[in-house]
């Protein structure tokens, strides 16, 4: 395998496989159920999308987003796939081609589930209701279409960073079903204790970064750009981690 060849391959891996159609299956599954079961009184798509985020269930589709290609690791240390994979590339590339690969397919998963559940409810009610006063506060100024398409994708890369760290917690223990539950735990210890423990500033807390309905700085574009800022260097950090521990890996190291 050239090295030119490690990213196409791994993207192919995590686009063109019956996985990727259930993560963004199970993300509109999970939203269409949240928003049947615990958004009282609808009356439209933004109003049903606030109430779906303030419910526990919705860290369901943060466990989704490790559906696509998370597990990559757990499969090319137990089919040895990753020493054919070495033998004509290199760690760095290999490494750097699945945190890419990782990440791109969580985001895109969630991006497209989430986008369907707004066209699907769309075709039932408005995009913001004219008499509900708190919609309308919610979106400010801003185009109900273009809010949900921006807040879609910066959701998104929240799924995106936790599936690379879900890649990650996989080296240590290569389980499918520990990669596809770690976004959630990993989540929600951050969330409950990290973030309590250290007296985090806003601009360093998870949801207020990631969350639409919450914000970090004064303009929405401001807050989306900071969130792929935030985002690239998560994916940066938890690359470097990750190239260490394959290395240690491969020269027999352990932690």
């Amino acid at each position: 395998m050239k090295k030119t060849h490690y990213l196409r391959c791994d993207l192919l891996r995590g686009l063109h496989s019956l996985n990727f159609l259930i993560a963004i299956l199970g993300s509109f599954a999970t939203m269409v159920i949240i928003a049947k079961t615990q958004v009282r009184f609808p009356t439209d798509v933004i109003y049903i999308y606030d109430g779906i985020r303030m419910t526990r269930m919705a860290l369901l589709t943060l466990a989704f987003s490790a559906i696509p290609y998370a597990s990559c690791f757990c499969d090319d240390f137990n089919d040895r796939y990753i020493y054919v994979s070495l033998i004509r590339g290199n760690i760095k590339k290999y490494v750097w081609s699945k945190v890419l690969s990782v990440f791109f397919s969580a985001w895109l998963a969630m991006f497209i589930g989430m986008l369907i559940f707004f066209c699907v409810a769309g075709l039932r009610y408005p995009w913001v209701s004219q008499d509900n006063a708190f919609s309308q506060m919610l979106i400010g100024n801003y185009s109900p279409i273009c809010f949900l398409v921006e807040s879609a994708m910066r959701e998104s890369l929240l799924g995106g960073v936790l599936a690379i760290c879900a890649a990650y917690g996989s080296l240590f223990l290569k389980n499918r079903l520990f990669v596809y539950t770690f976004p959630i735990m990993m989540y929600y210890f951050v969330i409950n204790y990290v973030e309590k423990w250290l007296q985090l500033p806003d601009w360093c807390v998870l949801y207020r970064i990631y969350g639409a309905f919450y914000e970090v700085w004064d303009k929405e574009w401001q807050d989306f750009l900071y969130a792929v800022l935030m985002t690239i260097l998560f994916m940066f950090f938890l690359g470097c981690l990750i190239h260490r521990k394959v290395e240690r890996e491969i020269r027999g190291g352990n932690e």
